[in-house]
């Protein structure tokens, strides 16, 4: 699935953060969203997401228009994301906030909690199976049975990636997924969005960490002053002078 962002414009008060936004992310790549604090990066994210609406400009997936669908509409239809705050249930385990990322459950209706059929039975038993073999890819099978409060930091944003990847959309956007991360989990979580790359996956990532953009950017986009530069790959954008210059 592609997304195609046509034109995005967004002002708050005197203050335009995005103008006149274009670009297009192919199926099966990975596009590292760079910038400034305050760039308008998680503004951007919001727009994609329908949790903020642009001032002018489309967002589409395949072709189709999404600005009129609320966040869940667009998940339903192929957009996932995650969140800086991780949203995750604390006092749940592991593999129960995973399996509370999965869409459309029978089991969520009221009154089949109370008088489960068998099919749902079932469908709980394959969404566990899959909800394991999520935990695998994810490096976090081994803390399944863990309450999600009690595991490292790390492996809490390695949850956090695997609820993401239960909701099942072919677009994943990731909001700063390594930051504050050591070396050995900014490896997994590298490994993991390379995994889901080459399941054809759509990709797009906010990210600082210059580690983590080498090995996983197929290309840059930074936002600078409500505009937008596109790089083919991180070793052009840091020789530019201006992008340098923005950092310092």
């Amino acid at each position: 699935m592609e997304i195609t962002v046509s034109h995005i414009t967004k002002t708050f008060g005197d203050r335009q953060v995005l103008n006149d936004i274009s670009f297009e992310l192919s199926e099966g790549k990975v596009c590292v969203l760079m910038g400034t604090n305050g760039s308008g990066k998680t503004t951007l994210f919001n727009i994609l997401t329908g949790f903020v609406e642009q001032d002018k400009g489309d967002v589409l997936l395949d072709g189709v228009c999404v600005n009129k669908l609320k966040p869940y509409e667009r998940c339903l239809k192929g957009i996932g994301r995650t969140f800086q705050d991780l949203r995750l249930i604390g006092g749940l385990t592991v593999r129960e906030n995973v399996m509370l990322a999965f869409p459309k459950q029978d089991g969520e209706k009221w009154w089949n909690a109370l008088l489960p059929l068998r099919s749902v039975k079932t469908e709980q038993g394959k969404n566990k199976q899959v909800a394991e073999a999520i935990l695998k890819q994810c490096f976090i099978d081994d803390v399944a049975d863990s309450k999600a409060a009690e595991i490292s930091y790390g492996q809490q944003k390695l949850l956090n990636l695997a609820c993401c990847i239960a909701c099942g959309t072919p677009v994943l956007l990731l909001d700063e997924p390594v930051a504050g991360v050591n070396p050995a989990f900014r490896e997994k979580l590298s490994d993991v969005v390379r995994r889901l790359k080459a399941e054809g996956k759509t990709l797009l990532i906010i990210e600082h960490n210059s580690d983590f953009i080498e090995t996983v950017a197929d290309e840059i986009l930074f936002l600078h002053n409500g505009s937008l530069r596109h790089y083919d790959g991180y070793s052009n954008l840091k020789n530019d002078k201006e992008v340098l210059e923005a950092y310092l």
